[in-house]
């Protein structure tokens, strides 16, 4: 059975594509939502196609384990108001990215009900749904899906997924590529939204300190003074543009 996988290059996406290739045996077709105006997408599918390349050298055979990326441009999926309502509605509750909004309008326009997303264990989006999901075991592996009826209606939007990752950390996904031997693949993953003009992580972005909180601060570097401050300029600009646009 082929797994459908949300896959970006990042630290989770990537673990489970080498745990279910390298270490399970099976099959994988994987996604990727394609933002132009993303700073970090040129590298992350650069990150895609080295590790690839990586899975080869360790089993040749794995070429036919693992699909053509499938893409699918952001500008081109349907707007869907009840989901962006309900994503509106949850995102006053805490933080969650703009990504709940849009994956689930992709999964909804396809009619799929089974695309791996990769959440984990102290997740901000975990907090969502750490309630609201049932253990659902296959054969060797295992997930979370979302319940029936969730406790609130607008977790509908996490219907659409299966939750592979969703009780295992960060450093619980290192020490078992370390076991399996894939530790050095992981290590290629990207996870930062605003990379510097020489391709290193920026250290001030969500993804940045959301890896330095959850135990691989080692990754991160610590961001220069000019870049603290360049931050700070465009956070001033960009306040500045919103009040300009409510007085309009």
């Amino acid at each position: 059975m082929v797994k459908n996988v949300l896959w970006t290059g990042g630290w989770d996406s990537t673990f489970r594509i080498l745990d279910l290739v390298l270490s399970k045996k099976e099959s994988v077709q994987p996604f990727y939502i394609l933002d132009s105006d993303r700073n970090s997408t040129p590298l992350e599918l650069k990150t895609m196609d080295k590790i690839k390349k990586l899975i080869l050298e360790i089993d040749p055979q794995s070429k036919d384990r693992i699909f053509d990326h499938i893409m699918i441009n952001i500008n081109n999926i349907p707007i869907n108001e009840e989901i962006t309502n309900d994503y509106s509605y949850l995102q006053t509750l805490s933080h969650l990215g703009s990504q709940y909004d849009w994956l689930a309008r992709y999964a909804d326009s396809m009619q799929m009900n089974d695309i791996e997303l990769c959440i984990h264990l102290d997740d901000k989006a975990e907090f969502f749904i750490k309630d609201d999901v049932e253990l659902i075991k296959n054969d060797a592996d295992s997930y979370y899906k979302l319940k029936d009826k969730p406790s609130k209606s607008e977790l509908h939007i996490f219907s659409y997924y299966h939750f592979p990752l969703l009780k295992m950390t960060k450093l619980e996904m290192g020490k078992t590529a370390k076991r399996n031997g894939f530790q050095h693949i992981m290590e290629e993953t990207w996870f930062c939204y605003n990379p510097t003009k020489d391709g290193t992580p920026c250290g001030m972005c969500n993804p940045c300190i959301y890896t330095r909180e959850e135990g691989l601060g080692r990754r991160v570097p610590d961001p220069t003074i000019l870049m603290k401050l360049n931050k700070k300029v465009k956070g001033k600009i960009n306040g500045l543009k919103r009040r300009l646009k409510h007085f309009n």
